[in-house]
């Protein structure tokens, strides 16, 4: 139906005053768990993005909201989208309720494209469909969108909306490639938000294309007893109305993972070659051989995410393929790799140190990650250590959360334990802000055991030299990519190359999507702040609690106002580069060895675009890297 009924339907529910100001504290308190607030409001100049003060923004639009400022309860929540979207962190999302229902889309918008002609030569936006049709001529490029200049229109629409914290990778992640043939991060193309009713594509020949936005009934929503806007806001909007509140809490501990659901964009297998090896049928991980001059010493692991849909035995698995990667490499004598990590969006943690542990046996990867010392977090803390070790241990096995707060399990970046919860407290002050001490990645999993410890202590010797080895992405390496890729270039010196971009010279970075080292869910804070209330025996004690951040945690009212249980989550950990203990890998620039631009025939055929970006990285670098985006390695 209609986008703009769907709309209108949106514009009449009511922004109730109280109940908005209950949702902006709540959320106030669990955004206090967000490690990066201070260099959001005061970025340093590696930083790409214009600074943004969230908690500041937030009272600001509760302010709004109990002034009668918000015509509709649909425009207050879309204040609150837009101002934690301007974070551009991946790790760091909230979809409160009044998106349960709608799904508006514009097809026009799914099918677009950045290509050049030659890979190094400027890009111009075409339609994927006329670049695919076959008649003989190639089509118009894109000139505007909806009036307006369509490279500037891709770029003010990723300015509102995107998750990533570099501009190119912005660009590259609302266009379609071979990792995302299903569809792109347009909002356009699919969003519960509405940006407009209809999009209009302007051709260079003059000619032009408009569709209409229309919207969608999400799965299992009813509209049957819904006839004004005060009844949407009964159904969806309030948590005492029982078929709103339908949001849950985990109860059992789930893997540390850098992301709190799998990759955003399904990415079909149409354009791959058959690989010799993948981690499952979800072929997240694939290995394929190179074929022809000049290719033929060539292995590829493709990494599309480091996680799968089977979360119980995808490490395992992944472990399994890698080792047989390197197997069937060694032996068909393989010397150069690429590792592409295009539209990869993170997974679990483990599965990054185990890739570089199996690519570099015996090298200690170095990690270094803090977390905000929110008062939430320093009584959590402080509650689990007053409690004796065996208890420890048993809270721990069931929450990831509370695994990254004992002393019992954490380790320091230059190994050793903490001797007590006060050194793990003691605080840290970076931009007159206060964190943790430094820690390492708890890299620890029920049944599984990391490459290089225990049973599996002596691997076979790497097969790939350092400078044998070049590591392709588009910018949308995020968090658990972030972590593998960062120890590649920090301490072995590996080379990376990057593809597509804005349509520009110049350098282009090859990790653009979120560097935190872990998220984690409003849920998951909730669940454990309620526990911990229940622990002290003083009722002093616990009623302070009660009455403080802890209190509003474990009330978890803006956990009741989601979306979806995994629509509300916080960048828990910062990471940090070997040489930098001061600003977080979020807000560094790191450009990549060599840039280059998809062509036409690249956008469907990943074998073409490996193809491309080993002549990129060893043939000749002069030739097919893009002017200006040749940096030397470290």
């Amino acid at each position: 139906f209609p986008g703009s009924l769907a709309f209108e339907c949106l514009q009449s529910v009511p922004n109730r005053p109280e109940p908005a100001q209950q949702l902006v504290q709540s959320l106030k308190a669990f955004v206090q768990w967000q490690t990066t607030l201070a260099w959001l409001k005061d970025p340093p100049q590696s930083y790409m993005l214009p600074p943004v003060d969230i908690q500041g923004g937030l009272d600001n639009i509760s302010s709004t909201a109990l002034a009668g400022g918000f015509a509709s309860e649909y425009d207050f929540q879309v204040a609150i989208v837009e101002l934690i979207a301007s974070a551009h962190d991946g790790h760091f999302a909230y979809f409160p309720d009044v998106f349960k229902a709608f799904l508006f889309i514009n097809d026009l918008a799914s099918d677009i494209v950045s290509v050049s002609t030659n890979g190094t030569s400027l890009p111009k936006l075409y339609r994927l469909s006329a670049l695919q049709s076959n008649n003989g001529t190639k089509p118009a490029a894109i000139a505007k969108i909806n009036g307006q200049n369509a490279t500037t229109f891709m770029l003010d629409l990723a300015s509102r909306f995107s998750f990533e914290q570099d501009v190119d990778a912005q660009w590259n992640a609302q266009l379609l490639g071979y990792t995302n043939e299903a569809g792109s991060n347009n909002p356009w193309a699919a969003s519960p938000i509405y940006l407009g009713p209809s999009l209009t594509l302007t051709y260079e020949d003059g000619r032009t294309e408009t569709q209409q936005t229309y919207a969608v009934l999400k799965k299992d929503v009813s509209f049957s007893n819904i006839l004004t806007g005060d009844d949407y806001y009964e159904t969806f909007c309030n948590p005492n109305n029982t078929a709103s509140n339908s949001i849950g809490r985990p109860a059992t501990r789930s893997l540390r993972k850098t992301k709190p659901k799998l990759t955003r964009r399904a990415a079909p297998m149409t354009g791959y070659p058959t690989p010799f090896v993948r981690e499952s049928n979800a072929s997240t991980t694939m290995g394929f051989f190179l074929d022809g001059a000049g290719f033929d010493d060539v292995a590829v692991l493709a990494l599309k995410a480091f996680e799968d849909e089977d979360v119980n035995a995808y490490l395992s698995n992944f472990q399994n393929a890698v080792e047989t990667f390197l197997d069937r490499s060694r032996a068909a004598g393989k010397q150069r790799l690429v590792i592409d990590l295009t539209e990869n969006g993170g997974g679990f943690i483990l599965a990054g140190f185990e890739l570089f542990s199996q690519l570099f046996p015996g090298v200690n990867p170095f990690n270094a990650n803090n977390m905000r010392l929110s008062d939430g977090l320093v009584n959590i803390s402080r509650i689990l250590a007053s409690i004796p070790p065996q208890e420890q241990e048993s809270a721990v096995e069931i929450s990831g959360l509370l695994g990254d707060l004992s002393t019992l399990d954490l380790l320091k970046p230059q190994g050793g334990n903490f001797n007590s919860i006060n050194e793990f407290l003691s605080p840290v002050t970076l931009k007159d802000d206060k964190f943790t001490a430094y820690v390492q990645q708890v890299l620890q999993s029920p049944n599984f055991t990391l490459t290089g410890t225990g049973s599996r202590s002596n691997p076979p010797p790497a097969l790939f030299k350092p400078e044998n080895i070049v590591l392709l992405t588009d910018g949308n390496c995020g968090s658990t990519c972030t972590i593998f890729s960062y120890l590649m270039i920090f301490q072995q010196d590996v080379k990376t190359v990057s593809v597509g971009g804005r349509p520009q010279a110049g350098v282009m970075q090859s990790i653009g999507g979120v560097e935190g080292s872990e998220v984690m869910m409003f849920s998951a804070i909730a669940a454990i702040a309620a526990q911990a209330i229940t622990i002290p025996t003083d009722p002093a004690e616990k009623q302070q609690l009660q009455n403080g951040e802890l209190g509003v945690l474990a009330e978890g009212y803006a956990v009741q106002r989601l979306m979806s249980l995994d629509a509300g989550t916080v960048n828990f950990k910062n990471n940090f580069a070997p040489s930098d203990s001061q600003t977080p890998l979020q807000f560094t620039y790191e450009a990549a060895n060599c840039r280059f631009f998809y062509t036409t025939e690249m956008i469907t055929s990943p074998e073409l675009t490996w193809q491309y970006a080993v002549n990129a990285t060893w043939t000749d670098p002069n030739k097919y890297c893009v002017e200006g985006s040749i940096v030397p390695v470290n």
